[in-house]
């Protein structure tokens, strides 16, 4: 499979593999329909146990089960990934160490399932409480509340991808604040590109790469581009603006054309070492978080890639934890298209006054997998 949520469920057992722990990852197969990556298990010879998943994304037409068009599940509990827990548990084998990663939630009922085996909880989203939202009866909602406080004080670790995340859940059950770490999501510097500098012309790329959906549309960008295109007329022939990714959100060549934007490029979903070498041909890079409460849980995967790219980045958010990773490799700029032009154009005008940051490769996955290790280490 593909998208941005595989990077984190690939490369951590990944680089535990080239650091000596024997890694077994299991995963149901891919359901019709979803973008497809990298071979990525085959290449390097992780032992992936792949299983039946009767969950309606497996089993509905791939029109259906697109990317970005899913919602949370009101007909089962914790969400409609549970029918396949049966499957997973009959393949799951002994093991000195367990580590589930979530979403999907229903995979935290495996703690009510292992017994003597230490158990680590991995959350890249959190589960009760959040942007999420909640479960269509009251006594769901208690009911996962219930379900996440066991499991969390039955765990032997929990390890969350934001301080934002690991905020929530230390306030919410103080008792275990203890097992409660931060690690973060990273890059993988071997799947960029050799070369660094794109070649220099008239042309200033400006890119973003990720999904267009309902919670991040592409329309305050393209109106951005209407307002750079008033404050400064003469740039219009030189601007490219280069998505990289997919949308579920259509007529992007027709927004593009309504705000006079010349060239616009549209490269789809790309295998991800494909995806980096499409980024790494670019000026500047765009940013663009949610604004609403979920803007201040998320901090998207990519930017770590983005800071591995030492590219002058322009981020839109309102979220605190991005403001300081991005630090001095750009600009925070808020909702306006206003000032996203005018951060745009400040860039264009003044490229060298925006450095990279000095510990990027605190974010590289194989530093990440050695604290990983460590982690797990601790609970054997």
């Amino acid at each position: 499979m593909g998208m941005g949520g595989i990077q984190r469920v690939y490369n951590i057992p990944r680089n535990l593999k080239k650091i000596g722990w024997d890694i077994n990852v299991y995963t149901p197969y891919p359901p019709s329909g979803y973008p497809r990556g990298e071979n990525l298990p085959s290449e390097d010879n992780l032992n992936v146990i792949r299983f039946f998943s009767p969950d309606p994304l497996h089993l509905l037409p791939g029109s259906v089960s697109k990317p970005g068009s899913g919602k949370r599940d009101y007909l089962s509990f914790p969400d409609n990934k549970v029918p396949c827990l049966p499957f997973l548990w009959k393949n799951l084998k002994t093991a000195d160490v367990v580590v589930t990663s979530s979403p999907p939630f229903s995979l935290l009922l495996t703690g009510f399932k292992i017994k003597n085996t230490p158990w680590v909880i991995d959350y890249r989203d959190p589960w009760t409480g959040s942007y999420l939202g909640r479960y269509l009866f009251r006594w769901e909602e208690n009911l996962a509340k219930a379900v996440e406080k066991y499991c969390i004080h039955k765990s032997s670790a929990v390890v969350t991808v934001t301080e934002k995340i690991m905020e929530y859940l230390t306030h919410q059950y103080p008792e275990d604040r203890e097992k409660i770490h931060l690690i973060r999501n990273g890059y993988d510097g071997d799947d960029f590109p050799k070369s660094f500098k794109r070649e220099k012309d008239n042309n200033t790329v400006i890119t973003y790469m990720g999904t267009f959906n309902n919670l991040v549309t592409p329309d305050l960008i393209f109106e951005a581009f209407r307002e750079l295109f008033k404050i400064k007329p003469d740039i219009k022939d030189n601007i490219v603006f280069k998505h990289i990714g997919y949308s579920s959100v259509g007529g992007l060549d027709r927004r593009a054309n309504k705000v006079e934007l010349k060239k616009f490029i549209s490269t789809g979903y790309l295998p991800h070492k494909e995806a980096l070498s499409e980024l790494m041909d670019s000026d500047i890079l765009l940013l663009l978080g949610g604004k609403r409460d979920e803007g201040n849980w998320i901090v998207t995967g990519k930017i770590y890639e983005y800071l591995r790219s030492g590219l002058p980045i322009v981020a839109v958010t309102n979220n605190k934890e991005i403001q300081n990773l991005v630090n001095s490799s750009g600009l925070i700029i808020d909702f306006e298209p206003e000032s996203i032009a005018r951060g745009i154009l400040k860039v264009i005008l003044n490229p060298d006054s925006f450095k990279p940051v000095s510990n990027y490769k605190d974010y590289s996955w194989e530093n990440l997998s050695r604290k990983y290790a460590n982690l797990l280490s601790s609970v054997l």
